[in-house]
């Protein structure tokens, strides 16, 4: 078998196995460019192809393509050569002659052991493998700053081209699969390529998600990661190589404005900035996701959300403002003081979308005020994207296949929870030929439109993913009906499974206990809980949070309030209480946020948002802080197997709604309605309050009678007993 080839033809005057030279142009964030003589940077790729005997003689094996390189060829200031199967000789002259910044090495993929997922050998040339002292001296003297070894056994020449002082060096420690191996190298070439500077860094970071999410294997209910590739980065003494960089809030630039030194600060210096708010709603968007009803999964479905996320902050972080209108009727829920300004914004792809900006006139009066602002808010808003598993008892989606979808492969439909303006955004992306981003996590459509940049290559290596066959698979009414087992590499196509989603969704796997030291949550200072949970967020999602930065997310004008959310939420049973807790009124009557004149709307669901998001990895984490009660009526806990927890707005206790047997009461529903809920008493507090309401009907009718009123004291009577007997009837109503 030969070994897979770049998708490009040989240009005219060149050798089957020489070179291929496509010299275009764009600076790729996080390496070094070269410069050439009309001063113009440039990153020069040297893409290496290694071919060995084994894979001539081997016809059975049929590999998707090997890393998508030439992608990188379609931005400006890029230039990429190709070498397939050439001698050592041919290489370092080529190497001396081009002198490349990034240079990327595929060993030989061979199908002899494994015919489906393949493996990746050694680096061979000419048949010989290549020794660490010999490739090391082929690149001497070129100025690397990225080399990539996509081959077997690495881990000893990549620690000497650090000692040799390259920057970034990408290799495999262990036997790669070459499955595996492909689909990394298509996604980390493909995010490079994107139009909107993404980092080294970031392109690695966002390869691991998907290649994860798509990739992992279930073992014992657990996402086991495969083998992936490591990244050494930075100074070449720092031991601890790399920390994922997934971007966020941090990678948006700080504006330049005349007359103004904003080294402080934006919110230091600019009066009013802190008012400044996106009104943005929220909309459901349905994709299609390569795979079976398998990738349906809270693990896998977290990992692509955090995937999708950083792509639509990429987005969004050089978001451009286009122009600007004022509203015919400016939105009934600004803080006062506030105005709103319709935006026409272009993001870093190109596609546009119109929203809305509240905040003060002085602050919406300055185009570059305002670009930053879109840009900071619509950065924070795109983390809040979620997707939503099927309730609970609702069959898993079933897969489907359509050749108008990435080529024929299996998908499965899966609902996304995001704003509108993030809804606009991957319409328009999913319609962009040249636009990779989508396909590379393996999303075939968006919102029932075709995602117009998947490849054939793509088909074919997603296909072996979800289906463990070359060439695909035909999805008949008998393997739909009885399932598709693929032991060990996307699950199974498995069909009608019922989804077990609880109000909140456990981590999977679970989340280790955090043994902070943190003083207990009754007793814990603001200060000190928030170091702890920026500590825990930091080490789990693998990047820096800045303290002054964080969090990022605003409520009714103010920076959220995450400690007396999180200890509101935990004393009363903890987040998987849900609806059972009323978030807006005794929650956010507690938090900073809330004003006595707070008109805003969605209070309930907003802080469900932010608790999912920054809250209750750390809570699962710290289960010593929930307070777990039991029911006040029934005297059982999580053991009754009720789920309708509901907390009394009087003495806090909770008691299962279905333990209340008082007529009259309503539903639960009529409780757990986070914009407009009922306040419950329990049953003890209705009595308490009963009897309360007889004594002060008892103490007026002594009154009256020391007055000498009889039958004013009798009318008082009367009332004071109906009175009482009311409120020991009926619960509270707001």
């Amino acid at each position: 078998m030969s070994s897979p080839d770049p998708p490009a033809e040989t240009e005219p005057g060149t050798s089957g196995r020489d070179v291929e030279q496509k010299p275009n142009g764009n600076t790729t964030a996080g390496t070094t460019m070269g410069v050439d003589n009309a001063g113009t940077k440039k990153m020069r790729v040297l893409a290496v192809y290694c071919v060995s005997d084994e894979d001539e003689d081997d016809k059975g094996f049929d590999p998707p393509d090997a890393s998508n390189v030439l992608h990188l060829a379609a931005r400006p200031d890029v230039e990429v050569e190709v070498l397939r199967g050439p001698t050592l000789d041919e290489f370092a002259a080529k190497v001396e002659n081009y002198t490349p910044t990034f240079v990327y090495v595929s060993g030989p993929y061979s199908g002899l052991v494994d015919s489906i997922k393949g493996a990746i050998g050694p680096i061979t040339l000419s048949g010989k493998t290549v020794t660490p002292g010999e490739l090391i001296t082929a690149l001497e003297g070129a100025p690397l700053e990225t080399i990539y070894l996509d081959a077997a056994g690495q881990e000893k020449v990549a620690e000497l081209l650090r000692c040799k002082g390259v920057p970034n060096v990408m290799f495999w420690s262990e036997d790669p699969s070459g499955l595996v191996a492909a689909h990394f190298s298509s996604i980390f070439f493909s995010m490079l390529a994107l139009e909107n500077h993404v980092t080294l860094l970031e392109a690695y970071a966002l390869s691991l998600f998907s290649t994860q999410a798509h990739l992992g294997a279930k073992v014992d209910g657990k996402l086991t990661m495969p083998n992936m590739p490591d990244l050494l980065t930075g100074p070449a003494d720092d031991p601890d190589g790399v920390t994922l960089a997934l971007p966020d809030n941090s990678s948006v630039q700080p504006p330049e404005v005349p007359g103004l030194d904003l080294s402080r600060g934006v919110a230091a210096v600019v009066e009013g900035w802190m008012d400044v708010r996106l009104l943005a709603p929220r909309a459901e968007l349905r994709l299609q996701v390569a795979g079976g009803s398998s990738m349906i999964d809270a693990g896998r479905l977290s990992y692509l959300g955090e995937a999708l996320r950083a792509l639509l902050v990429i987005e969004a972080r050089q978001a451009r403002l286009v122009s600007t209108s004022v509203p015919e009727r400016p939105p009934s829920h600004l803080q006062e003081g506030c105005t709103a300004l319709r935006c026409q914004v272009a993001t870093s792809s190109g596609a546009i979308v119109r929203v809305v900006l509240g905040g003060r006139p002085s602050v919406l009066a300055s185009h570059q005020l305002v670009e930053h602002a879109l840009r900071q808010t619509l950065v924070a808003d795109a983390l809040s994207l979620q997707f939503r598993l099927p309730p609970p008892g609702v069959p898993l989606p079933l897969p489907r296949a359509s050749q108008d979808v990435l080529g024929g492969c299996p998908v499965v439909d899966a609902l996304l929870l995001t704003s509108v303006w993030a809804v606009a955004v991957l319409r328009q992306l999913a319609q962009n030929l040249s636009y990779r981003g989508l396909v590379s996590l393996g999303i075939g459509s968006v919102g029932g439109a075709a995602v117009a940049g998947s490849k054939a290559a793509d088909s074919a290596r997603l296909g072996v993913i979800v289906t463990g066959m070359r060439g695909g698979v035909l999805l008949t009414e008998e393997l739909l009906a009885n399932g598709l087992p693929i032991d060990g590499i996307s699950g199974s196509l498995v069909a009608g499974v019922p989804s077990s989603n609880p109000l909140a969704i456990p981590a999977d796997p679970p989340i280790a206990p955090h043994n902070c030291g943190r003083t207990p949550i009754q007793e814990v200072a603001e200060d000190e809980f928030t170091a702890d949970l920026i500590s825990f967020l930091s080490h789990r999602r693998g990047r820096y949070i800045d303290r002054s930065k964080f969090p990022d997310a605003v409520l009714n004008g103010m920076t959220l309030d995450l400690f007396s959310l999180y200890k509101e939420v935990v004393t009363r049973g903890g987040f998987r209480v849900g609806n059972g807790i009323n978030w807006k009124g005794q929650v956010f009557a507690r938090m900073r946020n809330w004003t006595a004149n707070n008109r805003q709307t969605g209070v309930g669901n907003s802080l469900k948002k932010h608790y999912a998001n920054y809250l209750w990895e750390y809570e699962q984490a710290h289960p010593s802080d929930v307070v777990v009660d039991r029911c006040t009526l029934c005297g059982r806990g999580e053991e009754a197997g009720a789920t309708d927890w509901i907390a009394c707005d009087s003495c806090n206790s909770w008691v299962h709604f279905s333990c209340d047997k008082r007529p009259n009461l309503g539903t639960f529903d009529d409780y757990a309605n986070a914009e407009q809920p009922r306040s419950y008493q329990c049953p003890n507090c209705t009595r308490a309050a009963g009897r309360a309401a007889g004594r002060a009907a008892a103490a007026e009718r002594r009154a009256a009678a020391a007055a000498g009123g009889g039958e004013a004291a009798a009318a008082a009577g009367d009332e004071g007993q109906a009175a009482a007997v009311e409120q020991a009837a009926e619960p509270m109503e707001s």
